[in-house]
């Protein structure tokens, strides 16, 4: 969260209100947007500019177009609103290409920790068939813990540990009885490291379904 000092915002409204007569369109524009940044809301700037709000976020958009865009406008060989239309088209081109790093990101770590859950199942001797049951009980029991609001606490394994001290410190108590583990455990096991192992519930499922695939057809 981004804090303004009142005063400097004050401040800043009170010199564009004295220039605001003289200025140009896109003079105007990139006003409105230095002090839009400072702190002042569209709505007090139409109050101190007698102007719509909706007109001082069109001016606004219009700052953030390009600069060979702002250029033309410049040179009077398109208009603001062209500006702002081509501003925003910018905007919405360049958050998707954000979004869509941010996507392959995610992917490749749903990847990474399927990965690890393959190799996981394979350092704890399991055949594949038990590795499917195991994923399958251990997405059912994040799955209810998302709903119940039950999810594990907080991870006890230091920010920036590995993956192979987050699985082994997240391990719970061994069950005693005849020798052989359940395959819950297991479950409950790998549903708490891949819980710490991702930040995001789409993410988790995903990566278990992947693993799921990888037991089921490998």
């Amino acid at each position: 969260m981004t804090f303004h000092n009142t005063a400097d915002t004050a401040s800043a409204i009170a010199d564009l209100q004295e220039k605001w007569p003289t200025l140009l369109d896109l003079d105007r524009a990139r006003a409105v947007h230095k002090t839009h940044q400072a702190g002042a809301s569209f709505r007090t700037l139409a109050r101190a500019l007698n102007c719509s709000a909706s007109l001082l976020r069109h001016l606004n958009l219009a700052a953030q177009a390009p600069p060979l865009e702002q250029v033309l406008a410049r040179q009077g060989r398109i208009s603001i609103r062209e500006l702002a239309r081509r501003a925003k088209d910018n905007l919405a081109l360049r958050a998707d290409k954000e979004h869509k790093a941010l996507e392959r990101q995610r992917m490749q770590a749903c990847q990474d920790v399927c990965r690890s859950i393959c190799d996981w199942l394979a350092q704890e001797r399991l055949f594949k068939s038990d590795g499917e049951l195991i994923i399958n009980d251990s997405r059912r029991q994040l799955a209810d813990a998302e709903a119940s609001g039950q999810l594990p606490p907080h991870p006890p394994a230091p920010l920036g540990s590995s993956m192979e001290t987050i699985i082994e410190r997240l391990r719970p108590p061994r069950p005693v009885d005849d020798g052989i583990v359940p395959l819950a455990w297991y479950a409950a096991w790998l549903m708490r490291w891949v819980y710490f192992a991702l930040p995001d519930s789409l993410s988790r499922h995903q990566a278990l379904g992947l693993a799921l695939k990888n037991q089921i057809e490998g």
